[in-house]
């Protein structure tokens, strides 16, 4: 029983990989959207588990809405096979930090940027919501 133990030890001392996508805006304080989802302001620091592709939208009152796909790459030493040594066999903690600035522009002054608004909201609803077939 105790060779058992003593060939178990080490993979309960095994490290992992913290991944994180950190968010900065100027200005600060825009709210996050991940895949449409609310996620929180920035500057915010989202953890995430797999790699892949994100839509993130950042929005403001005042200024114009930034969405952005974002591409988030696996680094050399998370790809297949030294990822099962990164993951279970180093008794480390990595981490994988991605780190985004965004600066958003003003929405112009005045009555003229309401109009453009309020259309690309309409077309959003109609592609979000087509009508039913008679």
């Amino acid at each position: 029983m105790r060779r058992v133990a003593v060939l178990l030890l080490p993979l309960l001392l095994a490290g992992c990989v913290e991944r994180s996508l950190i968010i900065r805006s100027d200005p600060p304080g825009a709210e996050v959207y991940e895949e449409g989802v609310s996620v929180g302001q920035t500057p915010f620091k989202m953890k995430y588990a797999h790699y892949g592709t994100r839509e993130l939208i950042v929005l403001k009152t005042g200024y114009k809405s930034h969405r952005r796909l974002v591409e988030l790459n696996a680094p050399w030493w998370q790809i297949f096979p030294l990822d099962f040594v990164t993951d279970v066999l180093l008794p480390i903690t990595l981490t994988d930090e991605v780190e985004l600035d965004i600066t958003l522009e003003k929405e112009p002054e005045g009555a003229a940027a309401f109009p453009e608004t309020l259309k690309r909201a309409e077309e959003a609803r109609d592609k979000a919501n087509p009508p039913e077939p008679k």
